[in-house]
């Protein structure tokens, strides 16, 4: 038996537990045994609603759409069974475009895939084949964390990335709103987070208007920030304890959120940061 073969017949849910293969290689796996292509209509595949991706550029879809029409649709989807029909795993763009162009039914694969793999596969797929922005990259790896009770080190695993990726993905998300949106929107670089990570909380907002205002460069961002950085460190009575630190950044993962623990003797307090009531809602639902 081939070695395709027994990959074939591990299911979904082994592929993707021995490791983070390109999107293209998986498919081409599963699409490989001819018989388990079949013709859904359109009407009932529902979004994946895990996907990741909150944003579809109309200029890609229509050219996709118009390259459908001329050729067909080169590579099926992948869907899972639901209680109302089927779910989108891989190739919402596909199943856009083919919309777009008037197909009413559409190639598919159907597979078993939990809720996990479900996410997962969506994630590596947007990763892989069309970038999400650095937000929806971070907020995606936050998804697989608190839902899943995933440990950094395992996100990294399943998406074929390192954890110190993962771990500054998602202190991303402790920037203020505003600053995220601007990242989202390309105005801002994710080497102007970096930098703006670096500089205490309440100056974060005060350089992001300077980068805005002056189109300042990540190089001349980098050296404001180390200037009040600097500068605030300087305000500080004494250097954090290694392990309340540790403890801080956990729960920053955890939480998708700035957090502070201030400790002294054997007590002290914690505070959690939040941007907003959809901000605080979301905070509260993952202490619950």
């Amino acid at each position: 038996m081939s070695n395709k073969k027994r990959v074939l017949g591990k299911g979904l849910s082994a592929i993707i537990s021995e490791s983070a293969k390109p999107i293209d290689e998986m498919e081409s796996l599963l699409s490989n045994d001819a018989s388990r292509i079949i013709e859904l209509d359109v009407n009932t595949i529902s979004p994946n609603p895990d996907q990741p991706r909150m944003h579809f550029n109309e200029t890609e879809l229509l050219e996709l759409a118009e390259s459908i029409k001329s050729v067909g649709l080169l590579q099926p989807i992948l869907v899972r069974k639901t209680a109302n029909g089927y779910s989108v795993i891989a190739g919402e763009r596909r199943l856009r475009a083919a919309k777009l162009a008037g197909f009413s039914k559409i190639k598919a694969i159907v597979v078993d895939a939990g809720e996990q793999e479900n996410l997962t596969y969506a994630l590596i797929e947007n990763i892989q084949r069309t970038n999400l922005d650095p937000i929806e990259e971070a907020k995606a790896y936050r998804l697989l964390i608190n839902r899943f009770k995933l440990k950094q080190h395992e996100v990294a695993e399943k998406v074929g990335k390192d954890r110190a990726t993962i771990a500054n993905s998602l202190r991303l998300l402790s920037l203020p709103e505003t600053i995220q949106h601007a990242i989202s929107e390309g105005r801002i670089s994710t080497g102007h987070a970096k930098a703006l990570l670096s500089v205490p909380e309440n100056r974060q907002l005060e350089l992001f208007r300077e980068i805005i205002k002056k189109g300042l460069s990540v190089r001349e961002t980098e050296k404001l920030a180390s200037s009040l950085s600097h500068e605030g460190k300087h305000k500080k009575k004494k250097e954090k304890n290694p392990h309340i630190k540790k403890m801080e950044e956990m729960l920053i993962s955890i939480l998708g959120t700035k957090v502070e623990v201030k400790h002294s003797g054997n007590r002290g307090k914690i505070e959690i940061y939040y941007y907003s009531l959809d901000d605080f809602e979301r905070i509260i639902d993952i202490l619950k």
